[in-house]
């Protein structure tokens, strides 16, 4: 009994350390529970590492093509993440743009390590062509809008979400990333 105090001194610091790492806690009959909870808005399949990867590789196109640098967006990783979530982003077995998104958005059937690579791939067809209007020109901009999306000079900032075994051509991943 004469640790009883050290015990509720260790109890107390476990709660309080749940709460302010955004953990609730439960309790009954006296007792009570920490439980963490991950922090919302953080994209559930793409890593920080992840993150870091696709803006530096993704600012590095925007240098070559002369445009300035985006930021990271949690805001737009977490509509992105919860549109790759979403059954009708991968309706029919295809890749399907949500229609509600702000700005621009970039989808691959590749998983996030390999999808800005894909969307920079599209270089070689976006200077190919002279019309760079996607009213005008559907047709190309098919063939080379993504790589338009990533070096479009209005937007400021990205983010992205992914998820793993959707029945997609592809390497089974929808990765999705929106521009504002």
């Amino acid at each position: 009994m004469k640790d009883l105090p050290l015990i509720r001194h260790r109890v107390t610091a476990v709660a309080a350390a749940a709460l302010m790492t955004g953990g609730v806690l439960l309790g009954t009959s006296g007792a009570a529970t920490a439980v963490a909870v991950s922090p919302v808005g953080i994209p559930a399949e793409v890593s920080p590492a992840d993150q870091q990867a696709i803006l530096a590789e993704t600012n590095g196109v925007r240098r070559q093509a002369g445009q300035p640098p985006l930021t990271w967006d949690t805001g737009l990783a977490s509509a992105s993440q919860a549109w790759a979530d979403d059954p009708r982003s991968t309706a029919g077995g295809g890749l399907r743009h949500d229609d509600s998104a702000a700005g621009a958005e970039n989808m691959s059937g590749a998983p996030p390590s390999g999808a800005t690579a894909q969307w920079a791939g599209e270089k070689a067809a976006y200077d190919a062509d002279s019309d760079h209007d996607p009213e005008t020109n559907a047709a190309g901009y098919a063939a080379w809008g993504h790589y338009a999306n990533m070096t479009d000079g209005s937007y400021t900032k990205m983010g992205c979400g992914a998820k793993s075994g959707v029945p997609v051509p592809g390497e089974g991943w929808v990765t999705v990333c929106r521009y504002n």
